[in-house]
């Protein structure tokens, strides 16, 4: 007898448990609480060359003015390209005023969706209190798609030996290091 009302607490519960699940789903929505996006785009130029796997991301220079605070991003494209997502795939970025960061860091990883390494462009644009100061650098995005002027930065030898030097020194996925 006690083993058929274990069953029936064990049932129970599974469905208690399912039911709670559907409700969080659904109380989760389809995005429409989200801040309007506006699409945004742009490039990135290193020494003058487009720069690939460079990631861009925008952060509020004001206080949040949404429920959900948010810091649109991207990776630029073989072209150097990007667009900015902040929700969903491209979808942009809110109205406001954005500083802007960069970095450039290898891909690793199995599936290579990791960045990790020194950054190729020493750090000089990676932090907001640096960029902030920095032509170009400080965005207004508006309430229509927008191109961004072409980010223009430079490598200097010096970030450039050092992700030399640490690629030399990376393991590869077979155990050596990459040549």
């Amino acid at each position: 007898m006690q083993h058929r009302c274990t069953n029936r607490l064990v049932r129970r519960t599974f469905h208690v448990a399912v039911a709670l699940a559907l409700v969080h789903l659904a109380s989760c929505g389809d995005g429409r609480n989200f801040p309007k996006t506006y699409p945004v785009k742009g490039k990135i130029l290193v020494n003058g060359q487009p720069a690939s796997d460079c990631q861009i991301f925008l952060h509020r220079t004001s206080g949040e003015n949404s429920s959900t605070p948010v810091t649109p991003q991207a990776i630029t494209d073989k072209n150097g390209e990007f667009q900015l997502t902040s929700f969903h795939t491209n979808d942009g970025a809110p109205e406001g005023e954005y500083v802007v960061t960069i970095e450039w860091r290898d891909r690793t990883g199995l599936s290579k969706q990791d960045f990790e390494g020194p950054d190729q462009l020493g750090g000089a644009y990676a932090k907001v209190e640096t960029t902030k100061g920095m032509k170009g650098f400080v965005v207004q995005v508006g309430k229509q798609a927008q191109e961004l002027p072409p980010f223009e930065l430079k490598q200097s030898a010096e970030a450039k030996r050092r992700v030399e030097e640490a690629r030399k020194h990376r393991p590869t996925p077979g155990g050596g290091p990459l040549h």
